[in-house]
């Protein structure tokens, strides 16, 4: 293929766009009239994902939108925050908020928020005080611009995603573009997410008549060549357009030649391989220097005078390969870059990367990219190398855990194992564990926590309470406890120090469904902590309420959550963030108690506080408990995405039991507003051991299964789960549900004396607790045996006070199921009016939920119904008159069109007992389908 110089990031006219600059404008215009949006650009590599990037910016411009650009860089992934170096840096000068400005600096570029200090700030933090500094911005609204995402590195992603999902106050438009066939799930999810405010362009080829717009000076029989040879990508064709027609030809004739990437890179690395050398040696040192490098350190890297450097960086604009924006160098298209960077030759990047280390190391560069050119130049032994990678390690080990734990693990290999990193090496180690386990890396986590069984009794301390950390995030509870019981035990610990551990083994026995010892730890703990120390005794509070409240001492629970509230309301938010993790219990008693207004009051301190917490093992946690709490306030919707969020945080940071936890809480929503097949389709991800492996969680998963199962008409599966022989705690959060479930359960099965007792004995023990939700449930449960046992009217009014108590409680879903319950009842009761009644209010109930299963269910249950009494016609000799009321009654439901296991729930019998009704049903009349059925039915009229 013959070259000529090419012009490849030369700006083309947006020819074959129209529809998507138009909707570019749409986007624009909604957020100069106040709104939030996001833009979607995705598309195969050279499709003009940046010049429509470059149209949008034009755009906002114009708009009066404060323009905040970035892109991502093949090779410097692995450099935290990246794709938003200068982004930030244009928002932080256009932005009045000077102090979330200079944290937003300092966490970025590795250094501590306050001089002298060794700690660094979590990535929650950076990320709330980038939405602030929007919030603050001297303009209108802001445009974030960001190409590339695909190479994008793990901070920006979550950063976008972060943005996305909580968007700032100030109109702003977040835009993105990444290739197709590489998207950022996160970020792609959170778009998704948005609805209307999103706009998603996938960009398409160009046609022939864009083609012809596009080269109008090109003769047709060559357009036509290119059109063929390219595929339509305007990258390929900028390109091809610059080949000899027979090149074309046999492109074109070749079938087995795919115009791709290759090509136009193999046709790059020939224009960059005829350029002068000192034009050449400059081109490699800017793609070894990163994007957007200083002319100083491509001076250094290219060991040029700075005119020659000048000089070649001027050719290299000419010829439309790079931009040079003030002082800085920059590759007009990605793959100009990395064609220049191949050539460049790997041993000579080892040493280019070593000089672009010890430019920015003598002049103060970010931390993490001295790193990152550090790392691929250190040779074994080079102590220097190693205090760089650690020094970076350190900096970043919170908010880039996984980039952290990369250069901490390259620190240490360079090094024999012996090598003491003057007396650091233990603390060293621990953060390096630190880093893996937030990361995601439990196991390899727990293995460099192993390594520090012996050293001094300070990291030793801390390292045995990470492990019980990382334990717990992988499900091993008695690992946990094992571990901490162990610390206790084997030294004599300061006060404070034991009562911390007190308070972790509180937590990992409310794990554990362990009551008992939840109380008695909590109380240990209680009894060591000090006054100052209002964080860690609202912690133990917290779990002492919780083994309160599932060992049944409900004024014990009320006392402590109430004592535990006060702590944390006057608690500061810095005081609270090493015990985040407390608000999940203490809304969980809460909510259980029937407060649900402070429970979620609760939920929403902890949402600001662990915008600042370094530990974002607490996060999954919380969204789940604050996933099950929306559940309970009929908020299906939000609560299916806080699980979706959980699941997609547990799974960033490892730990497959809090992801399993959020899958048991999803399952409830799931059902009541998709079916049974999508909550069995949820339970399938949590078969066999991917259940949660803490007895609390694994509970609340096998009760939200039991209903999915008595939703489905499997009564028997669902008594399978509830007679569990192994213990239950004996509050009424598990007991009431349990013995709701069998009676509901037995009555299914044909049990119904049975099912009376358990009925009774829920209403007994909720009576007794004196909680509204309880005895809503148990209510229910009454209402179900009595219609079971064809006492409608009493079945009727037990629902409809079963209503009433679950109104109170603030449970709107169950409120409307016992609406539907008593409208079943009157109907078979023969009051047709009353059931339309109670009908109606379980579809608003349902409405408002977004409860669109339940309300399928309802519907056909409606048109189940009579409009009238129907009286009894004069027997007939033949036909209909030859069936049992109970079969008559189910004819007349298969007539309605409902299905085996609708007539079975409506009339509160097992499928397998309509079926067998069936069977006689056929034979007695002579039939046998379903359509002969309500055929024979329409002709004869029944009787009741």
């Amino acid at each position: 293929m013959a070259v000529r110089p090419s012009g490849v990031g030369a700006q083309a006219p947006l020819v074959g766009r129209t529809s998507q600059l138009a909707a570019l404008d749409a986007a624009v215009s909604a957020v100069a009239g106040g709104d939030f949006a996001a833009v979607n650009l995705c598309g195969e590599a050279g499709i003009g994902k940046t010049s429509m990037l470059r149209a949008l910016q034009d755009r906002a411009g114009a708009a009066g939108l404060l323009v905040c650009a970035g892109r991502a860089a093949e090779f410097e992934r692995d450099v935290p925050f990246a794709m938003y170096a200068d982004a930030l840096e244009h928002l932080v000068s256009a932005s009045g908020a000077a102090e979330d400005g200079e944290l937003v600096s300092r966490a970025l570029n590795g250094r501590p928020i306050r001089h002298g200090s060794a700690s660094s700030v979590g990535r929650a933090r950076i990320y709330a005080a980038v939405r602030r500094l929007i919030d603050a911005a001297r303009a209108p609204g802001v445009a974030l611009l960001l190409d590339d995402l695909h190479w994008a590195d793990e901070p920006s992603l979550e950063l976008t995603e972060y943005l996305i999902r909580k968007p700032p106050r100030r109109p702003t438009l977040v835009a993105v573009a990444f290739r197709s066939e590489r998207p950022p799930s996160g970020v792609a999810d959170a778009i998704v997410h948005l609805g209307p405010a999103a706009t998603r362009i996938s960009l398409p080829h160009l046609g022939p008549a864009d083609i012809d717009a596009l080269l109008p000076e090109v003769p047709r029989r060559r357009r036509t060549l290119i059109s063929r040879a390219s595929g339509g990508n305007p990258l390929y064709i900028r390109e091809l357009s610059r080949c000899r027609d027979d090149t074309l030809a046999a492109l074109v004739d070749n079938d087995d030649v795919d115009v791709s990437e290759r090509h136009v890179l193999t046709g790059l690395a020939s224009d960059i391989a005829d350029l002068a050398e000192p034009v050449r040696r400059v081109a490699y040192a800017a793609a070894v220097a990163g994007d957007h490098a200083s002319i100083g350190l491509v001076v250094r890297v290219a060991e040029m005078p700075t005119s020659v450097v000048v000089e070649a960086a001027d050719e290299l604009h000419r010829r439309g390969l790079m931009d040079v924006e003030a002082a800085r160098l920059r590759f007009r298209h990605p793959l100009v870059r990395a064609a220049a960077h191949e050539l460049a030759g790997p041993a000579w990047r080892v040493t280019a990367h070593a000089r672009a280390a010890h430019h920015l190391r003598a002049n103060h560069g970010p931390p993490q990219v001295v790193a990152h050119h550090t790392e691929r130049s250190a040779q074994p032994g080079d102590e220097a190398a190693a205090e760089t990678l650690i020094d970076a390690g350190l900096a970043f080990t919170y908010h880039a855990p996984a980039q952290a734990a990369r250069w901490l693990g390259s620190a240490l290999r360079l090094l024999p194992e012996d090598h003491r990193l003057g007396g650091r090496r233990p603390t060293v180690l621990l953060q390096y564990a630190r880093a893996l386990g937030l990361s995601g890396d439990l196991e390899r986590s727990r293995e460099v926590l192993r390594e520090l069984a012996h050293v001094d009794d300070r990291v030793r301390t801390e390292a045995v309470a990470f492990r019980a950390v990382v334990a717990r995030l992988r499900g091993d509870i008695d690992e946990a406890a094992t571990l901490v019981t162990e610390q206790l035990a084997s030294e004599r610990l300061p006060r404070t120090s034991a009562g911390k551990l007190h308070v972790e083994l509180a937590a990992i026995a409310a794990l554990g469904e362990d009551s008992d010892t939840t109380v008695r730890h909590a109380g240990r703990a209680l009894a060591l902590l000090e006054a100052d120390r209002p964080a860690l005794s609202a912690a133990a509070r917290a779990l002492r309420a919780f083994g309160g409240l599932y060992r049944g001492d409900l004024d014990a629970a009320r006392h402590d959550g109430a004592v535990a509230a006060e702590l944390v309301d006057t608690a500061t938010n810095a005081a609270l963030r090493p015990h985040v993790e407390l608000f999940g219990p203490l809304a969980w008693v809460r909510m259980h108690l029937g407060e649900v207004t402070a429970a979620a009051h609760h939920l929403d301190r902890a949402a600001d506080v662990v915008e600042s917490v370094r530990d974002s093992s607490a996060v999954p946690y919380l969204l789940v408990v604050r996933a099950a709490l929306q559940t309970r306030l009929g908020r299906l919707e939000a609560a299916i995405q806080l699980a979706d969020e959980a699941v997609a945080v547990a799974r960033r940071i490892g730990s497959a039991e809090m992801r399993a936890m959020a899958e048991a809480v999803a399952l409830r929503p799931l059902l009541l507003t998709a079916g049974p097949s999508a909550a069995f389709g949820a339970t399938g991800r949590l078969a066999g051991s991917e259940w949660p492996r803490s007895r609390m969680w694994r509970r609340v998963g096998q009760v939200n299964l039991a209903i999915a199962h008595l939703a489905a008409g499997r009564p028997e599966s669902c008594l399978g789960i509830v007679a569990d022989p192994g213990p239950w705690p004996p509050g009424p959060p598990t007991a009431v549900p349990r013995d709701t479930l069998r009676a509901i359960g037995l009555v299914r099965s044909g049990d119904t004396g049975s099912a009376g007792r358990y009925a009774s004995r829920a209403a007994s023990l909720a009576d007794a607790a004196g909680l509204a939700y309880e005895q809503g449930w148990a209510g229910y449960a009454q209402a179900y045996v009595a219609a079971g046992a064809h006492r409608y009217d009493e079945a009727a009014a037990l629902a409809a006070s079963a209503a009433a108590r679950l109104v109170s409680a603030g449970a709107p879903v169950e409120e409307a199921l016992a609406r539907h319950l008593a409208g079943n009842a009157y109907a078979r009761g023969g009051r047709p009016g009353a059931a339309r009644d109670a009908f109606r209010q379980a579809q608003q109930g349902y409405e408002s939920c977004g409860a669109t299963w339940l309300l399928s269910v309802l519907a056909r249950h409606r048109a189940a119904t009579p409009s009238r009494p129907k009286r009894d016609p004069r027997p007939a000799a033949t036909g209909t008159t030859t069936l049992s009321a109970r079969e008559r009654e189910i004819a007349e439901l298969v007539r309605a069109g409902l299905t085996n296991q609708e007539i079975a729930s409506r009339l509160f019998l097992s499928r397998r007992t309509v079926e067998s009704h069936l069977v006689r049903i056929f034979a007695k009349l002579g039939v046998r389908s379903r359509t002969e059925l309500a055929g024979r039915f329409t002709a004869e009229p029944p009787t009741r």
